[in-house]
């Protein structure tokens, strides 16, 4: 046996279907016409009244529902999340504190580099003085081959399904000083909203580089 609310419906989807019939059958070409398409486009709107009012009952039942249930998994998430932020910021600043005596102990070992090699050479420099040129080029030799020492700092940490990844991100400083494009990329969002408010101001009569302002016909009907 059919409920109720089925029957609703059907009968809902039943009006809807003459309703649409009828729109597929007109055609506009007399004053008639028109006024019996205005009749056609009240009778529409009553019956796309009916059907939000047969599901607004409903929907707000399911809406309080879902909403329900997501204060619920956020109650139960959140702690868990919590936890989740500690662990990895306590991991991120050990990477990074790693990284960055790692970053200092390759800078010292080159600057010890620089040193020995400068050292090699100045050595060549007065060989060369001294009219010792083979000795000169013994130097040269040694300077060129002088080797990165060891870096007495451990490498980054590693652990199996654990990864870091290091991205670039921008900050804006001056709103005002950001260009339109750069290297033929958008990164101001056009103001659709504001640029229609100005056609609807000025009738568009205003003139804006990159804008056409037209005008688009539309029908209201009421119930």
């Amino acid at each position: 046996m059919e409920t109720a609310t089925t029957t609703m419906e059907q009968e809902l989807e039943r009006s809807a279907a003459i309703m649409i019939r009828a729109a597929e059958a007109l055609t506009i070409a007399t004053h008639e016409d028109y006024d019996r398409g205005t009749a056609i486009l009240k009778d529409i709107k009553a019956r796309v009244k009916a059907v939000k009012d047969y599901w607004k009952e409903p929907k707000a039942a399911a809406q309080a529902a879902h909403k329900s249930l997501c204060a619920r998994e956020a109650q139960m998430l959140k702690p868990l999340e919590d936890a989740e932020s500690t662990v990895k910021r306590a991991m991120l600043a050990y990477d990074t504190e790693v990284k960055r005596r790692r970053r200092e102990a390759e800078e010292a070992a080159r600057k010890a580099r620089e040193a020995e090699v400068a050292r090699l050479e100045a050595i060549a420099a007065q060989a060369d003085a001294q009219g010792d040129i083979d000795a000169a080029e013994v130097m040269r030799d040694m300077a060129e081959d002088v080797p990165i020492g060891d870096i007495a700092a451990p490498t980054a940490p590693t652990a199996r399904g654990a990864s870091v990844r290091t991205v670039w991100k921008a900050r804006v400083t001056d709103p005002k000083a950001v260009p339109a494009y750069h290297d033929g990329v958008e990164l101001r969002t056009i103001n659709m909203s504001a640029l229609n408010s100005l056609a609807r101001y000025s009738k568009g009569q205003a003139t804006i580089p990159g804008v056409e302002f037209y005008e688009e016909s539309t029908l209201a009907v009421r119930a």
